[in-house]
């Protein structure tokens, strides 16, 4: 086993700024528990949706945001299912019989799950109605409900209802898998033939958490029937529609998207990762008697892990959400919670749904112990042999007990909802833009409300830097800033309610640039006729648009970058001296309030009512304030112009009106009738030729379907923004012109 070790001495930790990225979301969401009420048992669902209970609430969100802020730094719906492949046969014989193979694997899974401990007395687990490429699902045995908080229905004609009120809520459990059975560092700590090795690289940090999962389901998938998991790794898709797996073509469908950067970054560093992973795996394979591990089985098993596993936080005692209502309500300084990175076989098969609503969520439960034993949180030690969440016990976890004593992650229905015999389950995956769905899971959603668009501000080569550009890199780094930002809807934005789907859907192509030139000489003429003629339909559609508001972090991030040299210095000694004030404040253990935007906050409406009752020097204030939001806009607007033209242009993949004509030509070939074609065929090599012809072309339309209502979203929300900053820049040059012609008539009648 001397090979293993030597994986960490010559492999660095490959997801440092994912996990410091976890950590800040973990330290955000206990911060918002903080302002819970404890007084309403009712709010523990919530909670748990919130904190635990969200499929992948830290692994995948993080993992995203690390992916593409990365990215810039460097160079700076329609499918309901996680987007993977269900499995195939390994030998396509005829649709029967590989109908029947598949119903064996699935009856193997369901015995393996039971036997590791899980309840499935409630649901199973079969081919998902999601549509296709969505594989697994779970669904529904029987017809299930969970009552709402409260009172009884009854109560309101009894006298003494009142008393009701205060009545606990209990989340109805519909499914629970044990945390023994999930793929975690403490699976790879305990293996009895290389634990060892994983404990000494992880405790020496040779590994983060999340790549030593990688890697022993990397392992265990070479073990093949004799691995623990063998049940669930078989019925694990074999492959994904993630852009990573694209082929060139494919990913050329993702052209001028940020997701097309993020992609072959990701790669080159899987590469590079995979280059230093090979020969020690290799070893290790070698003194296991396994077939040794090649490129395909790593990127597998990245997909198998972004895909599926979640950040888990594992309580003390009790359910991670009733722990978060208690620390809110006393007030302590430390949550009860350990956060551990793994995958749990059985629950990893439940889909995602937007709208509607999801019925169920998860969350991990601990049993309820004294807090003076041993936090059934912790991580094993690393000489631990021992079954996580035991005391004492030296049973090696090679099966799991079929009646769990230790933590739970249990699927938990929703309060108020009914479920049919036989429907399938949904949870959330969070509130996940397009970029990550598709990053991560391999689909997209149209008109999806969380959607955003990057942008990011191009640097010159660091060696061409002159005084000004490192005094704005300073100063933006002080602010806690990068020179990127991510934009919502601007409907979204500005605290107003967004269009509807089917307004965004047909009219989603006219929210464009303006009639006016400001920049848009840069743009082809193609492009440009597009956004003008998208200009002449939304203002005869919608009247005035809505006042432009700007996050504040986008604000502070333009205007860093149109301050001259004499106002950054200014910018830099005024945040110097509100730091200095913090840090004294600090020390004195004084309240601090919340850092302000440091940009000005300038309302048009309320400066033009009452510009004509202002004074001369108020009137010099305000223009020079407007002028460098005028100058902030126009470099917006730039930024946009630029973003469009790498879509559109002829660097990208064509208009948004094409896209949408392109959209509307697809249908997908059903399951169903792809067996059909392949049954009717008889049993003969050509049957299960044409099945996975079938499936091949089913696979190359998810993938575009998928890269076309990714990049519709980015062009629409681009398209919006611009339209929307161009009438927010005639609107001010109005109002400068006003309040200019303000101040020349009052120093004109103080002259006189």
């Amino acid at each position: 086993m001397a090979g293993l070790p030597l994986l960490l001495c010559r492999t660095a930790v490959l997801e440092s700024p994912v996990v410091l990225n976890q950590q800040l979301r973990i330290l955000a969401t206990a911060s918002a528990a903080l302002s819970l009420s404890s007084s309403s048992r009712a709010r523990v669902a919530d909670e748990g949706r919130a904190i635990s209970g969200r499929w992948l609430p830290g692994a995948a969100a993080a993992g995203a945001a690390a992916i593409v802020g990365t990215v810039a730094a460097l160079v700076a719906g329609s499918f309901d299912a996680k987007g993977d492949v269900p499995p195939t046969a390994t030998a396509i014989s005829a649709a029967g019989g590989e109908v029947d193979e598949q119903a064996a694997a699935l009856k193997k899974l369901h015995e393996w799950l039971i036997s590791q401990g899980a309840d499935l007395s409630k649901v199973e687990i079969k081919t998902s109605q999601a549509g296709p490429g969505a594989g697994l699902g779970i669904c529904s045995k029987a017809a299930a409900s969970s009552r709402r908080p409260g009172a009884p229905w009854w109560s309101w004609v009894w006298p003494l209802r009142g008393l009701y009120s205060g009545a606990q809520y209990e989340p109805a459990t519909l499914a629970s898998f044990p945390l023994d059975a999930a793929i975690t560092v403490r699976t790879a700590r305990n293996d009895p033939q290389v634990g060892q090795q994983f404990s000494w690289m992880l405790d020496k940090h040779l590994l983060d958490e999340r790549t030593a999962v990688m890697v022993y389901l990397l392992l265990e998938r070479l073990r093949g029937n004799e691995s623990r998991f063998a049940p669930w790794i078989h019925a694990l898709p074999r492959t994904f529609d993630v852009p990573i797996v694209y082929t060139d073509q494919e990913l050329a469908e993702l052209h001028g998207t940020a997701l097309h950067r993020a992609t072959a970054a990701v790669m080159k560093r899987l590469r590079e990762t995979w280059s230093r992973l090979e020969a020690p795996l290799g070893a290790v394979a070698r003194e296991l008697g396994l077939p040794a591990p090649c490129w395909e089985d790593w990127i597998w098993a990245y997909c198998v892990f972004w895909s599926r596993g979640q950040s888990l936080p594992v309580p003390e005692s009790g359910s991670a959400s009733s722990a978060l209502v208690g620390h809110s309500s006393n007030g302590s300084d430390k949550i009860p919670i350990q956060i551990l990175e793994g995958l749990v076989p059985g629950l990893d098969f439940c889909n995602h749904r937007l709208t509607p609503s999801p019925q169920c969520w998860w969350e991990v439960v601990a049993p309820e112990r004294p807090k003076a034993g041993v936090e059934p949180g912790a991580p094993a030690s690393s000489s631990s042999s021992c079954v996580p969440g035991s005391r004492g016990s030296t049973t090696p976890i090679a099966t799991a007990s079929p009646h769990p004593t230790g933590p739970t992650v249990r699927l938990q229905l929703d309060s108020g909802v009914q479920l049919r015999p036989g429907e399938e389950v949904y949870i959330s995956y969070g509130d996940k833009s397009n970029e990550e769905l598709l990053m991560l899971y391999g689909f997209a959603l149209e008109n999806n409300p969380h959607d955003h668009l990057m942008l990011f501000c191009p640097l010159p080569p660091r060696a061409e830097w002159d005084d000004v550009m490192y005094a704005r890199m300073e100063l933006l780094q002080a602010y806690g800033l990068r020179p990127q930002f991510f934009l919502p809807h601007p409907d979204q934005a500005s605290g107003t309610s967004a269009p509807n789907a089917t307004k965004r859907g047909k009219a989603g192509s006219s929210q464009t640039a303006s009639r006016k030139a400001g920049g848009a000489a840069a743009i082809p003429a193609a492009v440009a006729t597009i956004m003008s003629a998208a200009v002449d339909a939304d203002s005869d559609a919608t009247g005035p648009a809505a006042p432009l508001h700007l996050p504040a972090e986008v604000l502070d991030t333009l205007e860093v970058f149109v301050l001259n040299f004499q106002e950054l210095s200014v910018r830099s000694k005024a945040l110097q001296a509100v730091m200095e004030e913090r840090r004294a404040a600090r020390a004195a253990g004084s309240p601090q309030a919340a850092m302000s935007q440091h940009s000005p906050v300038l309302d048009l409406a309320v400066l033009r009512s009452r510009y004509g009752r202002m004074s001369i020097a108020e009137l010099r204030h305000y223009l020079q304030a407007l002028g460098l939001r005028m100058a902030s806009l126009t470099t917006f607007i730039r930024l946009l112009e630029v973003k469009i033209t790498e879509l559109e242009g002829s660097e990208g993949t064509g208009s948004l009106e094409e896209d949408e004509r392109l959209l509307q030509s697809f249908g997908y070939p059903t399951a169903t009738a792809a067996s059909t074609t392949a049954a009717a065929s008889g049993t003969s090599s050509v049957a299960a030729r044409e099945l996975q012809e079938s499936r091949d072309h089913g696979q190359r339309e998810r993938r575009l379907q998928a890269a076309l209502v990714y990049r519709m979203g980015q062009k629409r929300l681009a398209r919006a923004w611009v339209l929307r900053a161009k009438r927010e820049l005639q609107n001010l040059l109005a109002l400068m012109q006003d309040m200019q012609s303000r101040q020349d008539f009052q120093e004109r009648s103080q002259q006189q």
